[in-house]
């Protein structure tokens, strides 16, 4: 594989780019190595590595070596546009990418003209659902459950729980943050929890202590969060800086960087929807588990499981069509059913749509357990 790499700016991101190489499949990554997610970003290209490591190593795809084109778009909808003529005129196979929710949706009009399908296991803006497949690009795809359908699952657990009657939400000012933010309004309604407030806020805040105040005054049983990786764990750290000790749910990462937070004491009792578990017990997830662990000496975390299983899913379709050719890989997509990480075989819907299931994280005891593994429509 040809590669050239380098170290990108204070994350020491680890990056592959390089021309199409003529005798390998190339497939485009669209990802945030630079602002607000270069570190979800970075964990996101161990997977894509991995991915590409062991699908080489057993002989490539239709007898050619594949071979990852990486470009940086600082989650910004600009930067992801421009991205993506990049890699449309470098003439990859296929994309994996936006990462963020808004440069994924800045994207899809850009692949469905040049008829290249994309794929994410990370953006997660219901609207990507409702605009894909049947909703009119069908050269989007999505292994991961949206907000929508992740938040439909944590409205069933708190509605037959109960763990909460009130609930604050705090969210970035994104496509992500606002859509997850909705989602959570519209099940909370019907598990009979109480919004008692919502908070906005631009990304890459450095300071939360005027929210803080108002959450410390309101005293709402849980505080429901939708950030991207920086500004949660700046919103989770000062809070325990402040003494907020109020449980956590929503789309907050429980693991990860927020570890020695939870093992402190500062997220007991959350509870928290994802679209992976490092948890999960299947022999293919332990296996992947082990394989990130002994590169990276880290558990995988959503977007390493999210970029190696989209690289596997686009290897499967490139076999099963025969074909380079994106539109013959669209279909192929759209027809196959593919094994994900934690062992539950799954097929796209009519909206481009595979996430299917929601993994339930909880803390207790400053421990993180999986709760449940949840299938949704």
């Amino acid at each position: 594989m040809k590669l050239m790499s380098w170290m990108a700016g204070a994350a020491a991101t680890l990056s592959f780019v390089g021309a199409a190489s003529a005798q390998n499949i190339v497939i485009g990554v669209s990802t945030a190595q630079t602002g607000p997610a270069a570190v979800a970003a970075e964990w996101e290209l161990w997977g894509v590595n991995l991915a590409i490591e062991e699908i080489n190593a057993a002989g490539g795809v239709l007898g050619k070596k594949l071979e990852i084109l990486v470009m940086d778009n600082k989650c910004n909808p600009s930067e992801a546009v421009n991205v993506a003529n990049k890699l449309v005129e470098a003439k990859v196979v296929a994309i994996e990418g936006a990462h963020c929710s808004s440069g994924h949706l800045a994207s899809m009009k850009i692949i469905q003209d040049a008829k290249i399908p994309m794929i994410t296991g990370i953006a997660s803006n219901p609207q990507i659902t409702t605009l894909s497949g049947k909703g009119g690009n069908d050269y989007a795809f999505r292994i991961s459950a949206s907000d929508a359908g992740m938040m439909q699952a944590l409205g069933i657990y708190l509605g037959t729980k109960k763990p909460f009657k009130t609930v604050a939400i705090v969210a970035e000012d994104s496509d992500f943050g606002r859509g997850g933010a909705e989602a959570f309004k519209a099940v909370a309604e019907k598990a009979g929890v109480q919004i008692m407030s919502t908070d906005i806020h631009p990304q890459n805040t450095p300071d939360f202590t005027s929210i803080l105040t108002r959450l410390q005054q309101r005293r709402p049983d849980a505080i429901a969060t939708f950030q991207l990786g920086g500004d949660s764990v700046n919103f989770l750290r000062q809070a325990m800086q402040v003494g907020v000790r109020i449980p956590y749910t929503g789309r907050v990462e429980l693991g990860g960087r927020n570890a020695p937070i939870i093992e402190a004491g500062g997220m007991e009792k959350s509870i928290s929807a994802w679209q992976y578990s490092a948890l999960a017990d299947s022999p293919q997830n332990k296996a992947f588990a082990e394989k990130i662990k002994a590169k990276h000496n880290a558990e995988p975390y959503l977007q390493t499981w999210a970029g190696y299983d989209c690289i596997r899913v686009l290897a499967q379709a490139i076999k099963e069509a025969g074909s380079t050719d994106g539109t013959k890989i669209k279909d192929a997509m759209k027809g196959m059913s593919f094994t994900n990480v934690m062992g539950k075989t799954v097929k796209f819907d009519e909206y481009n749509q595979a996430g299917h299931w929601v993994a339930l994280h909880t803390v207790l005891d400053k421990k993180v357990t999986l709760a449940d593994l949840v299938e949704v429509k």
